[in-house]
């Protein structure tokens, strides 16, 4: 089931304020890898995340959409070591 994410009426499926369980999955676990891969600081970490939702989305970052993923990864003590399971 899919639905938008600033409490709207429902929104085109292609539209910048929504994103479905999954994608926000594949955003989290492509953002996880990229700041163990590249060993970014946690400081740079907003940035990241900001950077790589606008690029998924094609357009602003949603806001809430950032701030879930930069919440779903402080919630790890360390960045994970290596990405293993996400090939």
């Amino acid at each position: 089931m899919l639905s938008p994410l600033r409490g709207e009426s429902p929104v085109n499926r292609h539209s910048a304020n929504f994103i479905s369980a999954f994608e926000f999955d594949v955003i989290r676990q492509a953002f996880r890898r990229s700041i163990a891969d590249d060993r970014i600081p946690p400081e740079e970490w907003e940035k990241c995340a900001d950077d790589l939702v606008r690029h998924f989305v094609g357009g602003e970052a949603p806001r809430e959409v950032v701030a879930a993923l930069l919440n779903s990864v402080r919630q790890i003590k360390n960045p994970p070591a290596e990405a293993s399971g996400l090939s």
